[in-house]
Order: structure tokens, then C-alpha cells, then sequence
């Protein structure tokens, strides 16, 4: 197998491969979005069908982002190494946050998505000391989660 063909393949896989882990986590969650229209929400809380446009385009820029930092391996090893164990927590975050969330403990929810916003932010630090382009691309999932956090903290609040 070429290298560019090696290359495309691995690019491939980061974006199926965090897309699927953004979709079981969706499934595992419930009916979120029955469960969203019976909370009672703060203002700015969007429509949502927003979120089935926002988290596909989202979950494909964190994974072209760790897909720069993994094809970096070869060159900054340890320092990829380190900037792919905060991706893999964030990752994990991510995917027991909506769980957690959607299925009533909002506050510890709240505490899940405070770490989230955290990791995402020492993340966005390590990747763009080994390839800034890959910090860019984090940048639209982290003012998110920062938003969804606002959500998160008020729906705690007023349920």
C-alpha cells in the first residue's frame, strides 16, 4: 500500500471511526430529542434539529484534527503521544456526557461537561505545538461545548 493511499485510508478511519462513537453515544442517550422539548430551557437554547446539523460537522473537524496530531507520530512522537491521551479522555467525555445527561443527573452532567470543556482546552494547547492547523479545528467543538455548557448548568438549574 502507498503511503498516500496508507494516509487516506488512516483519514478515513479517524472520521467513520469518532462519527460512529458520536452516534452510539446519541443511541445510548435515548430519544434525546423527545427528552430536550420536556425540559424546561434557559434562553438561547436552540431548536433541536440544530444539534443533528452541529454534532456530525463537529465530531468530522475533531477528527480531522486528531488525525494531524496521529500523522505527526513519526516526527513528535512523545509529544503526539501525550496530545492523543487528552484526545482519547475528551473522546470519552464526550460520549458519557450525552448518557449521563439525557438520562436526568443533570449536575453530574454538569461536572462531566466542565471537564470536557478543560480537556478540550489543554487539547487545543498540545495540538497546536505540534501541528497549529489541527488546533484550529478544534476551536468550533470547543466554543460549543462551551455553550452547551451554559445549556447544561441553566437546565440543571430549572429542572
Amino acid at each position: 500500500m502507498t503511503s498516500k493511499i496508507k494516509s487516506l485510508t488512516y483519514f478515513l478511519l479517524f472520521i467513520v471511526g469518532i462519527e460512529i462513537i458520536g452516534g452510539l453515544s446519541g443511541f445510548f442517550a435515548g430519544n434525546i430529542k423527545e427528552i430536550y422539548n420536556n425540559l424546561i430551557l434557559p434562553p438561547l437554547a436552540p431548536p433541536d434539529y440544530l444539534f443533528g446539523i452541529v454534532w456530525p460537522i463537529l465530531y468530522a473537524l475533531i477528527a480531522i484534527a486528531a488525525y494531524l496530531i496521529f500523522y505527526n507520530l513519526k516526527n513528535q512522537k512523545s509529544d503526539s503521544q501525550i496530545a492523543l491521551f487528552y484526545f482519547r479522555i475528551q473522546l470519552i467525555l464526550n460520549f458519557i456526557w450525552s448518557i449521563i445527561f439525557f438520562k436526568g443527573y443533570f449536575w453530574l452532567g454538569v461536572i462531566i461537561i466542565l471537564l470536557l470543556d478543560f480537556i478540550v482546552y489543554l487539547c487545543i494547547i498540545k495540538f497546536s505545538k505540534i501541528n497549529r492547523l489541527s488546533s484550529f479545528f478544534l476551536i468550533p467543538y470547543f466554543i460549543w461545548i462551551v455553550f452547551a455548557t451554559y445549556l447544561s448548568i441553566s437546565i440543571a438549574i430549572l429542572n
